[in-house]
């Protein structure tokens, strides 16, 4: 009667995961999960619009967009969004075919989202749904600050800047602790207790065999029981085996999939404090490719929780355990470490209540192979671009694996490089030697050794003669900046001389306005000592973008540089753009400086001053005769920026010049 009680009790009980459900908030937030950190972008489920996702860290001073998010157009998106989501999310439940439909018809249906969440997969929904995103992107323990927009037609409808997150996983979750079991009806009732719910949305069951560590996860019923002692969370097994002995245990989650640490361990099972029947007819076989078949019989009457195989090249002692199997099991092919040595195996087997029964001992032998292999077939080498890549052929039995040597044009002596490089099905073999000291441009030989199953080194194959592939960094240049003056734009960008031996010279890009083609200037292909040039072929009240790439005596072209932008000014009359100022710190403040001005049509300078993640702020403006100003504001400890820009007489501000950086 007891039993059925519980039964009828568990049968009523609400799922866990339905409770605690948050319903959707239109504000956008984020939080840090196990795979990196879950943004909610909003609750507006636009048609023809979009989130955009930027991401500013703790040392950067602009948002970067990392990502746009929509709402997805058909059910296979919809199925393609899920089943990436659920990759990310393995603690909570994947959606199912029925959850897909339902979101894309709720999405083509509703402006909002506030009845599409439910919490055993909250985060997966909201990626799905085009309102939520995983950034995995991040560092771990680091602070990290989002800013997320909402288009709709192209047109800005919000923005916002959420509030910064570490990305550190933190949870609120019980600790659950055994509380009872028993086996009900054929099946295996479980309970564990917690204090209180905390912010458990729902928790997964595991289970393994008793006396192995193989735990998995169960798809089983689940459910709680509020009383006044605490929360009593449940779980059904109805899939043990009538003679096995498990071990169960159960992890919480979060609403976000995070977990907390596993519960109370509870070991249950169908089993009788019977008599361990002794193995009969153990015996041992020698397969093919070097594997060893054991079978045995055990009485069907024995009731056992699991068999362990134990192995040790040494008859009398050494024996470790190799595999633990379930009770049922009858048969085991084992996988030589070494195939050339003699083995000796006996099994274990345990009951439920504690009983346990040795075999006896048993030798497996496996002939030796003692003959030396020939060398591989059709070596050949070609290069790559990381270096070389040699291949060959084999299909010798009783082979191992291979080693593959190298040597210098100019030297006698090879090098073994590899490490075993194991046979498999195919009689097609190949290495790359991607090592870093291999020079660009190089010729090296290669030579290939087998190995049998005796550990026994087969000859040399015929030696190959290979040109390294490998070509040597080129970096970015940097630094790029653009100044007009005096009808000319000057550009001028870091000297790569020291840092890239095989520099060749420069490639200059420019592009006019917003949505012209990007075209090469004349001369692109500039000295190595030339970082810079002078742009002549502009006209007045253009917009120009340039960038500089580098060419290598290789043939390489590196990523093009972060580009600067510069403005033509129309006929009216062009001011002065100021040469970089100088900035030196005294006892007082710091000192900004600038060269004399020549021009009489520059009446005042204005100094702006900024911190890191601020706009820069006019501090002073002084009079052109002026050539420094002592900005006696500051605060030690404190890094600044400063640059000036020149008025004339009509109080028109010309171009800033470039900023200068101090530490006071």
């Amino acid at each position: 009667m007891q039993h059925i009680y519980k039964f009828s009790i568990f049968c009523c009980l609400v799922l866990l995961s339905t409770i605690g459900i948050a319903q959707s908030k239109a504000e956008p937030g984020a939080i840090a999960t196990e795979n990196g950190i879950f943004i909610y972008t909003g609750g507006n489920l636009e048609k023809n619009g979009h989130y955009t996702i930027e991401r500013r860290g703790e040392k950067d001073r602009k948002f970067a967009e990392i990502a746009k998010t929509k709402l997805p157009n058909s059910l296979s998106e919809v199925e393609q969004l899920a089943s990436k989501a659920a990759t990310y999310f393995e603690h909570l439940v994947p959606l199912s075919a029925k959850d897909n439909n339902r979101i894309f018809e709720y999405v083509q249906a509703y402006k909002t989202d506030d009845s599409l969440y439910r919490a055993e997969h909250l985060p997966i929904i909201a990626i799905t749904a085009g309102t939520g995103f995983l950034d995995t992107t991040v560092e771990k323990d680091k602070l990290y600050v989002y800013q997320i927009t909402l288009y709709n037609n192209g047109k800005e409808v919000s923005k916002k800047v959420l509030k910064a997150v570490k990305n550190t996983v933190q949870t609120n979750l019980p600790s659950p602790k055994k509380f009872k079991s028993e086996v009900v009806n054929k099946a295996v009732f479980l309970e564990w207790i917690v204090g209180e719910q905390q912010e458990m949305s729902t928790f997964n069951v595991y289970r393994a065999y008793f006396g192995t560590l193989e735990f998995k996860k169960l798809d089983t019923k689940k459910g709680y029981s509020n009383s006044d002692d605490g929360m009593h969370l449940i779980a059904i097994d109805s899939s043990a085996e009538e003679s096995s002995l498990y071990k169960y245990y159960i992890q919480p989650v979060d609403i976000y999939g995070n977990v907390a640490e596993i519960s109370e361990v509870i070991s249950i099972g169908k089993l009788q404090a019977e008599s361990i029947i002794p193995i009969t007819s153990l015996k041992t076989e020698a397969l093919e490719d070097y594997k060893i078949k054991l079978s045995w019989q055990l009485d069907k009457s024995a009731i056992t929780s699991n068999i362990q195989v134990l192995r040790s090249d040494n008859f009398d002692d050494g024996f470790v355990e190799i595999m633990n199997l379930p009770p049922a099991t009858t048969e085991f092919i084992d996988d030589l470490p070494e195939a050339s040595e003699n083995y000796y195996y006996y099994l274990k087997v345990s009951g439920g209540k504690g009983q346990e029964f040795k075999s006896a001992k048993i030798a497996a032998i496996i002939k030796n192979n003692t003959e030396v292999l020939p060398g591989p077939n059709d070596v050949s080498g070609i290069a790559i671009e990381d270096g070389v890549e040699i291949s060959w052929r084999y299909d010798e039995p009783y082979t191992r694996g291979f080693y593959v040597y190298r040597a210098s044009a100019n030297s006698e002596k090879f090098n073994q490089i590899s490490n075993l490089i194991p046979v498999d099905d195919n009689d097609y073999y190949s290495y790359k030697d991607e090592n870093e000291n291999l020079k660009a441009g190089e010729m090296y030989r290669y030579t290939v050794r087998a190995e049998n199953d005796a550990y026994t080194l087969g000859k040399f194959s015929d030696t190959v003669h290979t040109i390294s592939g490998k070509k040597p960094k080129i970096e970015t240049p940097r630094k790029l900046s653009a100044v007009f003056r005096d009808s000319v734009v000057e550009l001028y960008w870091e000297d790569l001389r020291e840092t890239s031996k095989n520099l060749l010279g420069y490639k200059l890009y420019r592009k006019s306005g917003i949505n012209s083609l990007e075209r090469v200037l004349p001369n692109d292909t500039l000295k190595p000592y030339k970082n810079y040039y002078n742009d002549k072929t502009i006209n007045k009240g253009e917009t120009y973008t340039y960038q500089v790439s580098a060419i290598d005596l290789f043939g390489q072209e590196s990523v093009k540089s972060v580009s600067t932008t510069v403005i033509i000014p129309n006929n009216e009359a062009v001011i002065d753009v100021p040469s970089k100022p100088i900035a030196y710190k005294n006892s007082d403040g710091i000192v900004i400086s600038w060269n004399q001005i020549a021009n009489d049509d520059i009446k005042n300078i204005k100094i702006y001053r900024s911190k890191a993640n601020e706009k820069a702020k006019v501090i002073k403006t002084v009079l052109a005769t002026n050539e420094t100003y002592l900005d006696s504001s500051v605060r030690k400890g404190t890094l600044y920026y400063y640059k000036i820009v020149f008025v004339n007489a009509d109080k028109k501000e010309g171009s800033v010049s470039r900023e200068v950086s101090i530490y006071y």
